[in-house]
């Protein structure tokens, strides 16, 4: 990324914007669920500059952010709900449309989600939303990038668990699942 001062001020601005669209994803969270909702405007500043950072200003770059503020909200709504509104599989999709490649999308819609769809029909403990989530992001990133995000998700998950949750029930994998999605979009 060119650093000179037009490239501050880009930078700069798609941050305020970050901010901005985080905080208006908040209020309608809020409003939607009538409920006070952990903050994510920041962290989505956070991710915007770690991915234009990385990326510069590309189309890829444009598709890391989208799809870890869609992989965000997702894990909000887990959070409060236990449910994924079905719009949001459908943006994470979307997302994968840039720099589409149709094999490894198509492979990765229909290979990435099947662990999840068999344990919610062995064990019943992963819900529908989750595996919905884990097809549309196969299609965002292919088989390999949603295999990654599976194993960097669940393995969090699972330290999460057994850290701090040992008495709870059910756990809500989306949050945890964005976190591997963002880690899985770090250049190799």
């Amino acid at each position: 990324m060119n650093w000179n001062a037009d490239g501050w001020s880009h930078f700069l601005a798609f941050l305020l914007l970050a901010l901005f669209m985080g905080s208006l994803c908040d209020m309608a969270i809020s409003k939607i669920l009538k409920q006070s909702v952990p903050k994510t405007a920041v962290l989505s500043m956070t991710v915007t500059a770690v991915f234009l950072c990385l990326y510069g200003f590309t189309p890829a770059a444009l598709r890391c952010i989208l799809l870890c503020q869609v992989l965000m909200v997702a894990g909000v709504f887990d959070l409060m709900t236990y449910e994924i509104p079905d719009c949001l599989h459908l943006l994470i999709a979307m997302a994968g449309l840039i720099h589409f490649q149709p094999l490894p999308a198509l492979f990765g819609f229909l290979i990435v989600p099947l662990p999840f769809l068999i344990a919610a029909l062995k064990m019943e403990k992963i819900g529908g939303g989750d595996v919905k989530l884990m097809a549309a992001s196969g299609f965002a990133l292919g088989v390999t990038g949603g295999v990654w995000m599976m194993i960097w998700g669940l393995a969090i998950a699972l330290l999460w668990n057994r850290a701090f949750c040992r008495e709870q029930k059910s756990l809500p994998l989306a949050p945890f699942l964005a976190f591997g999605a963002f880690l899985t979009l770090f250049p190799t």
